[in-house]
């Protein structure tokens, strides 16, 4: 029989008792949504001044608009609802799209890169197969969400595909690090990367963009909006192609000595949203990416010819009521991701995974900053394949699940809590949480410490691993994961311990060639160090470092992630309508398959911005200034020094 397991006795009393009771405390002081709706939420939806002038609680983040200033943010990742970043306990990290653009930063990949605790693999250019590691934990672990959908595909052992997510259309990225399965679940292991995309401005408004570059590389912008206080609708298209480079080259070799990899993408974003009265509203949305990439289909063969047809297509249909201090929501969700491999000899050459869901939850605000969400959720994995020379097969599971989830701030300490209970169709019942605990001595220091548990269920192709023939393995458990964090925030000094625990590992077994659970307890534990600080609204500066230790059960060093990764940044305006931008990353020891090493390398990058008029923008960028040769993942190559030279105009 199934039985719950894991989030017990003291932890779940305790944060049983905080959820419960906050749901009373500061009764009186509660601020109404039904009485507030028109006035201020509808407004802040229509306000130009929105983002601009935040109320003075919520955190700065460093942005640059012609002036370096401080820009102020929510986050929503942490709880299921929209919370000022000060009241938020967990190691949070935005970044927005300025902060991006200035960067050079095209693809989500290489913003995450940017961040503390976070290291980046490639098998080539754009395109090509990207794995992210969050403080140890592969892309598995992570949860990504593209306006609320989950971008976590069924068929795709590697987890979320991030390479093929562009930044020109999304608004901002929250990065929610250690454990989240209290909240989102289980592939939340690791953390959540929420994506949210641009929206409809005040107004009519459009923009276009052209960019062209190194390896023939052209891009294509667009977007037009319209925004009133009754509705707003967001269409945005981006076109990107590039002849690209080879994926395969041994290290050491010459690029031009190879035939390219090329690639085409097409993104489409559509949302919008209509006001009935001021209590009802509803939400739609829709994101397409259909993209074509060429690989080298054999390892070590850099001509063999391989294409990738990969098509992700997501959308999502939601209803919000407001109705005393209560704001009640229902969300439709649906992803399919579709992969044709167009010259596969052997293998999965045609692949269909589909994630759909339903969630209903209730947001009971109790307080200035106190919030206590609860809910209801309902999700099924469907995966169809078919193998070289064979007929279609298919495979599905489902969960359902109760979860409760509460903000509480008394004083300067800020309180979360939250508790998931999941019924899953193919492995054993899970309780999963996470507790969390802020104070703020000031508006300039803090210091947090969280708690929380996950439960990683397999992936439906990690089992049946059609690639190889009768080497499926339907008898793997689901890992169970402990993280702990702690830490302190003073004056753009960001200091963060992390200490993450994986009982039964999925891990490759190449005696058995099989997935198999490792036992034993992996370790990821380590230190992430962030400085930023802007100076006399002209300059702003930035560093990180990272130190990872991550050892699997039987102490052996994982591979792919750097021993330690440090990045830096500057963005400095020169004149009124000039900005000069700077990043660059070193890569310490790191280890790939058969002890290769693929770190010890220095990477920088360089952007300067013009602003013509207030229509009118221009850039040029230089990435890999140093001409640095180095390889990400042994064997696969990455690229030289490019240029790049763009305008952009915003009606």
């Amino acid at each position: 029989m199934k039985q719950p397991r894991g989030f017990r006795g003291k932890y779940f009393s305790l944060a049983a008792i905080l959820a419960l009771s906050a749901t009373i405390t500061l009764a009186n002081e509660a601020t109404s949504f039904s009485e507030t709706t028109k006035v201020t939420q509808n407004q802040e939806e229509y306000s130009e001044d929105e983002e601009l002038t935040p109320p003075s609680e919520e955190l700065s983040v460093a942005v640059i608009s012609k002036r370096i200033k401080a820009k102020k943010s929510k986050v929503y990742s942490a709880s299921k609802s929209s919370v000022s970043a000060t009241n938020v306990t967990d190691n949070v990290s935005i970044l927005t799209n300025e902060e991006m653009q200035l960067q050079g930063i095209t693809t989500v990949k290489d913003a995450l890169k940017s961040l503390p605790g976070i290291s980046v693999t490639t098998s080539g250019g754009l395109g090509q197969t990207a794995s992210v590691f969050v403080q140890g934990f592969s892309n598995q672990y992570l949860l990504v969400l593209v306006d609320g959908v989950r971008y976590n595909d069924p068929s795709n052992i590697s987890g979320a595909r991030l390479d093929t997510l562009l930044i020109d259309d999304i608004e901002k990225i929250e990065v929610i690090k250690g454990a989240q399965s209290g909240v989102w679940g289980a592939n939340a292991a690791a953390g959540v990367v929420n994506i949210i995309t641009k929206k409809a401005k005040p107004g009519t408004h459009a923009s276009v963009g052209v960019e062209v570059g190194s390896y023939n590389t052209k891009t294509l912008s667009s977007s037009l909006s319209h925004r009133t206080h009754t509705y707003d609708l967001m269409l945005s298209y981006l076109r990107t192609t590039s002849d690209g480079f080879t994926s395969y080259m041994p290290k050491g070799g010459n690029l031009d000595d190879y035939e390219d990899d090329a690639y085409r993408s097409t993104t489409v974003n559509l949302k919008g949203g209509y006001w009935f009265d001021s209590n009802n509203r509803v939400e739609a949305g829709y994101h397409d990416i259909n993209s074509l990439t060429n690989y080298d289909q054999v390892y070590q063969d850099a001509n063999s010819k391989g294409s990738l047809d990969y098509r992700a297509k997501s959308g999502y249909l939601k209803y919000k009521h407001y109705v005393g201090k209560h704001l009640v929501e229902s969300t439709l969700t649906q992803n399919k991701f579709e992969y044709k491999d167009l010259f596969a000899t052997s293998g999965v050459n045609d692949a269909i995974g589909k994630t759909p869901s339903v969630e209903v939850k209730d947001t009971y605000k109790y307080g200035k900053n106190s919030m206590l969400v609860f809910g209801a959720y309902l999700e099924k994995r469907k995966v169809k394949y078919k193998k070289v020379g064979s007929n279609q097969e298919k495979r599905e599971d489902n969960s359902k699940a109760l979860f409760i989830n509460n903000t509480y701030e008394y004083q300067n300490f800020v309180f979360s809590g939250a508790l998931r209970y999941d019924k899953f169709s193919d492995y054993d019942n899970k309780l999963t949480g996470k507790f969390g605990v802020k104070y703020n001595f000031s508006p300039d220091l803090n210091v947090y410490a969280n708690y929380g548990t996950a439960y990683k269920t397999p992936n439906i192709m990690d089992m049946i691993y059609p690639w190889w023939p009768g080497h499926s393995n339907f008898y793997l458990n689901p890992e169970n994961i402990k993280s702990f964090n702690t830490g302190l925030e003073y004056k753009g000094l960001h200091v963060n311990y992390f200490n993450n625990r994986i009982k039964d590992k999925i891990t490759w077994n190449n005696t058995t060639s099989q997935n198999e659970n490792l036992k034993g307890t992996s370790i990821l534990k380590g230190v992430e160090l962030s400085y930023q600080k802007t100076l006399f609204e002209k300059l702003l500066v930035g560093a990180n470092y990272t130190y990872t230790d991550a050892k699997d059960a039987n102490g052996a060093r994982l591979l792919k992630i750097p021993r330690y990764q440090m990045g830096i940044n500057a963005s400095y305006s020169l004149l009124k309508n000039v900005i000069i931008s700077t990043n660059g990353t070193y890569v310490g020891s790191r280890k790939a398959y058969g002890e290769y090493e693929t770190g010890r390398y220095f990477v920088a990058n360089t952007k300067v911005d013009y602003s013509i008029n207030k229509t009118w923008n221009t850039y040029f960028k230089v990435n890999n200034i140093l001409d640095k040769e180095y390889q990400t993942t042994y064997g696969y190559a990455t690229a030289r020094r490019s240029f790049y030279l763009g305008v952009k105009a915003s009606f």
